[in-house]
């Protein structure tokens, strides 16, 4: 155990020094298991080979591009909204600061810090994230061309993994069990995070909160991050429900996103997949925590993909490790 330990803490540390770079990869990779589905649908229709490239490349370069354009048009409103509520979240302080004062409580090191917090001074971070955006970065390229290696060379490893089965039929089916759980995986989210979207935005063009499409895009993409990815989601469109109209409309947005959630994530999404991922909370939990830690940002988009990956590499592949695999699991055994 000692010596898997230092082993992992030198990957771990490794992976995180050569993020810039493994991160894209990684996410190239899921995203290449992600089309999976419609390189075999091609290959059952007779479909020749460069036709089973260029398919799967374009759905994930469209929907790549499709993200990127939303995101980038939703900021760009939001950087010219922010600056008009910049008088309304002053008097909010100022009117919690004279509350605070009645209770006895000196509020002038929390006004100094939360003024930072003005809507006004937010503007240069979001047009700073926007030109990243909207440019062609470095990691964009790498991003790119890792997709175009990748569905080049999808084809020819699905038939060397099948070649391989008579010797190693323990990694094929661990291997093979990384497609499948990953795709389960991106599969249910994507429709859950889009439904749990679309009733957001539904509710917020109700509500009359400004900018719902970016607030539903936010929701989709941060659902694909367990656990803190639903704070990530309300904390914009609850606050800028406070600045326009108040503390009960703030109420409503919250509330209202509670109720998606929890019949969204906590009733439907466990019931299509549970048996798919079979991941404890506890270690979500800590998955989330340790791939972000090591990967950055991404590491969190990708928190469950790769704890599914080296579940499966390191213990289902080793049946004498089988027992381990059970012990991480989310599921409750059965008892006759």
């Amino acid at each position: 155990m000692l010596l898997g330990t230092a082993s992992a803490a030198l990957v771990l540390t490794f992976l995180h020094s050569a993020s810039g770079w493994a991160a894209p990869a990684i996410l190239a990779l899921m995203l290449t298991i992600g089309v999976h589905p419609v390189r075999a649908w091609l290959a059952r229709l007779g479909a020749p080979e460069w036709l089973r490239f260029l398919v799967p490349l374009l759905v994930i370069l469209v929907f790549l591009a499709a993200m990127g354009l939303a995101l980038a048009i939703s900021i760009s409103e939001l950087i010219s909204l922010l600056p008009r509520y910049s008088g309304r979240f002053t008097d909010i302080v100022d009117d919690a600061s004279r509350l605070l004062a009645r209770a006895d409580i000196d509020t002038s090191r929390i006004a100094a810090q939360v003024s930072d917090l003005n809507p006004a001074n937010l503007v240069p971070f979001l047009q700073t994230f926007l030109n990243g955006v909207v440019s062609l970065s470095s990691t964009g390229v790498l991003l790119v061309t890792l997709l175009v290696a990748m569905c080049l060379d999808a084809t020819a490893l699905g038939h060397q993994i099948a070649a391989l089965e008579s010797e190693k039929p323990d990694l094929v089916r661990a291997l093979r069990g990384i497609v499948r759980d990953t795709y389960s995986y991106l599969k249910v989210s994507t429709i859950f995070g889009f439904l749990m979207a679309v009733l957001d935005v539904i509710a917020l063009y109700i509500l009359d909160v400004p900018l719902p499409l970016l607030w539903g895009l936010l929701a989709f993409i941060a659902n694909y991050i367990p656990t803190f990815g639903f704070l990530l989601a309300l904390i914009p469109p609850a606050l800028l429900a406070l600045l326009i109209d108040g503390p009960a409309k703030a109420v409503a947005v919250v509330i209202t996103y509670i109720v998606i959630n929890f019949v969204t994530q906590s009733l439907l999404l466990p019931k299509f997949l549970g048996g798919a991922v079979g991941l404890s909370v506890t270690l979500t939990m800590l998955s989330l925590i340790l791939w972000t830690s090591v990967l950055g940002p991404l590491g969190a988009l990708l928190a469950v993909p790769l704890t599914l990956m080296v579940r499966a590499l390191l213990l289902e592949a080793d049946p004498d490790k089988a027992w381990a695999g059970r012990l991480l699991t989310g599921a409750s055994p059965r008892l006759d």
